[in-house]
């Protein structure tokens, strides 16, 4: 036992000597590029614009973008605000009297806007009654200017870092209270 113990040491150890750098080192200047060979070719695809980066804040008609809303949060933290989106997802749309013979709950209703329809930015609007979806004929794929305060959390609501939007109107429609 004590022969092996001893052999997987002198192994260890010689592989360590062996790992050694062997000779000195010699500096990349004495080793010339091959004229012979072609230049190198590279392609890479050109810079975006400076205004690939700038937050478009408002819309043509003066409302906020959601991107404008979502990107200066701060600014417009608990403030009034008109915001004019495409509706994304519309959640929690469903009749109580029928969830509750089928044994379910109905989601607080709430849709998604974004400022056009396969946008990843979406802000959150909320505090309206599912009544008001059916007469308001809000649908997917719209575009609808929505008035309300924008907030961090309301009607049971805790939003991201992207806050959301408590509506009192949406175009000329009010929202119930």
């Amino acid at each position: 036992m004590r022969l092996i113990s001893l052999s997987i040491v002198a192994l260890l150890a010689l592989s360590f000597v062996a790992c050694e750098a062997e000779g000195p080192e010699i500096p990349a200047d004495e080793f010339p590029p091959d004229p012979d060979l072609p230049p190198a070719v590279v392609d890479l695809p050109s810079p975006p614009p400076a205004s690939a980066f700038e937050i478009k804040e408002f819309n043509e008609d003066g409302s906020l973008r959601v991107e404008g809303i979502v990107g200066n949060r701060d600014k417009y933290l608990d403030e009034e605000v008109e915001v004019r989106g495409t509706i994304a997802e519309i959640r929690g749309d469903c009749d109580p009297r029928r969830a509750r013979q089928r044994g379910e709950t109905c989601l607080e209703p709430h849709l998604l806007i974004t400022d056009h329809i396969d946008d990843d930015r979406r802000l959150l609007v909320v505090g309206y009654p599912n009544s008001f979806l059916r007469q308001a004929r809000l649908q997917v794929g719209e575009e609808y200017l929505f008035e309300g305060l924008y907030e961090q959390m309301a009607h049971g609501f805790i939003s991201t870092e992207d806050g959301l939007l408590v509506v009192s109107s949406v175009d000329d429609r009010e929202v119930p209270e």
